[in-house]
Formats: C-alpha cells, sequence, structure tokens
C-alpha cells in the first residue's frame, strides 16, 4: 500500500538521521583507548528487536470484538550522555510487519484477515543514579516524554459466506510522560542483571479513521489510561568498551473509548463513528550491542 511505504520511508530516515548523529558525537567526544570506561560520558546502543503483539478491542459492556496477534521485527538506537550522576538519553524504535486479525464485521458476522503494522516510538529521559544508603544497591530514577505514532491497515478481506468486507486504516497518535527507575539485581565478573520498572500516561491521543474512500476521514479523542513496562536488561562485558545486552520486557497500554461524532461523506451527515476502548499487552526481546566512547 503507498500509504505504509510512506511511513515506512518516514521510519528509515528518522532512524538514519538518529544514527547519523550518534556517530558523529561519538566520534567528536571519544576518549583515548587506554582510558577506563567509568570516564566515558557517552554510549550508543543499537539493537535488533522482536515485539509479540497483541491488541484487543471491547464495546462499551466489556465484550471482546475484534482482536490482533503476531510477532513484529523491529530496531531500535539508544543515544546517552552521563555527566557524573545524571544521565540525559534518547531512544528511538521502529516496528513494522503484519499480524492476524480476528474479529466481526458491523453486524457482528465473524471475519479473519491481516493487519499491516507500522510502530514507531521515540522518547528523551533524565536520570539521576543515587543510593539511598552507604554501600547499598544503586538505584536511579528517571523521567522523561516521548511520542508514538502507531498505524493499522486491516486488509480486504471476505466473510465465510463469501461476503466481501473493506479494508480500513487507522493512525494513532499521542505524546506521553513517564517515570521509571532501575535497580541492580545481579552484578558479577563480566555479568550485570537489572530491573526496570516504568508507568506513563498518554496526552491527547487521537485516531484518525480512513475507510479508504468510503466516508470522509475522521479524527476522534481517545480517553488516557496509565500503562506500564517493565524489562530485565542483562549486559555481558565483551570488550573494553562493549557490552553485549538481552533486554526481556513486557508492556502494557490502555486507551479509553471516543465520544461519539458524525459521519460524513462528501460533507454530508450519513451516520456516527465512535472508536472502542481498547487495551494492548505486548512481550518483547531487544538484542543489541553498547558501545562507550
Amino acid at each position: 500500500m503507498p500509504h505504509i511505504s510512506n511511513v515506512t520511508q518516514r521510519a528509515l530516515r528518522l532512524f538514519l538521521l538518529f544514527l547519523c548523529f550518534g556517530l558523529i558525537v561519538g566520534y567528536h567526544h571519544s576518549v583515548p583507548a587506554e582510558d577506563s570506561v567509568s570516564a566515558v560520558q557517552w554510549r550508543m546502543r543499537a539493537d535488533m528487536t522482536l515485539l509479540d503483539f497483541g491488541y484487543k478491542e471491547f464495546d462499551d459492556a466489556g465484550r471482546l470484538l475484534d482482536r490482533e496477534d503476531g510477532t513484529l521485527p523491529g530496531v531500535a538506537l539508544n543515544l546517552a550522555r552521563a555527566e557524573g550522576n545524571w544521565t540525559l538519553s534518547g531512544r528511538f524504535t521502529w516496528h513494522a510487519g503484519d499480524v492476524l486479525y480476528d474479529g466481526q464485521t458491523n453486524t457482528g458476522v465473524p471475519v479473519r484477515s491481516r493487519t499491516d503494522e507500522n510502530i514507531l516510538d521515540s522518547s528523551l529521559l533524565i536520570e539521576r543514579r543515587m543510593r539511598v544508603l552507604q554501600d547499598s544497591i544503586p538505584l536511579a530514577l528517571y523521567g522523561g516524554i516521548g511520542y508514538r505514532y502507531w498505524e493499522r491497515d486491516i486488509r480486504p478481506t471476505r466473510t465465510a459466506a463469501g461476503q466481501a468486507v473493506d479494508g480500513l486504516s487507522e493512525i494513532y497518535r499521542w505524546r506521553y510522560v513517564f517515570l521509571g527507575g532501575r535497580t541492580v539485581l545481579y552484578d558479577f565478573g563480566a555479568s550485570r542483571w537489572q530491573l526496570d520498572l516504568r508507568v506513563f500516561r498518554p496526552y491527547r491521543p487521537t485516531i484518525e479513521v480512513d475507510q479508504q474512500g468510503r466516508n470522509d476521514t475522521v479524527i476522534l479523542d481517545l480517553g488516557e489510561h496509565t500503562g506500564w513496562r517493565v524489562s530485565f536488561p542483562w549486559e555481558y562485558r565483551t570488550g573494553e568498551r562493549t557490552r553485549l545486552v538481552l533486554e526481556p520486557y513486557a508492556e502494557g497500554w490502555d486507551l479509553g473509548r471516543s465520544p461519539t461524532e458524525t459521519l460524513t461523506r462528501n460533507g454530508v451527515p450519513v451516520g456516527t463513528v465512535y472508536e472502542l476502548r481498547s487495551v494492548t499487552r505486548n512481550v518483547g526481546l531487544n538484542i543489541g550491542v553498547q558501545r562507550f566512547f
């Protein structure tokens, strides 16, 4: 689909710009090879990622109406600068692929199809490292802001009786704020294992619904609900300035039902439209390399 191609190109441009910025900064701020990692102020991490995507929509009575499930590959890039006990870091992630759609038509007829997904996320955080007591386990507290762009393109399909069902394109956008903390669970030799807990809150999430020419495109406001993320990053020192990183994680996003709005065709009202309440539960694995400068 041309629209998906445009999203893919935009994601590639953002990722390449972020990568070029990291390489330039890392080059100009690199330290001699004999210096210790403790003196390093910059680090960059690049990941290949797998996301086990799970999405559900519910009606006002709480009944499940449709769901999407599947595995999405992706990439991620993180760039950070440390100054004493403070760290400022930015992260960009992109997942794309298709998943199984299991739902129903407006009249309740069951249908199955595939949905093309593009999920872009960028965030910026500031972190403060500390110890609650001397010689205690280290703790890091952080907060930040982010932006999420998610496109769903449900492909046309047919019912079991052969009735044609049109496709549907939806674009979700929202900014969010988050707070979190990290601590070390295990640190011995070349290995270190951490626990990272985070809560986030979307701000003014919206959905743009495109019925592919059947009616006018409409933008709906969605409800704001608190989400969460938990991860267990494991690092293994492979060199003086490099680390292998494995990070399993789980996260949850919840978006509330939209208000009912007028649906139009060429500007003429033809009915009403609203977006259902939805929940997203993802489990993923990031596999990457971290480099200190």
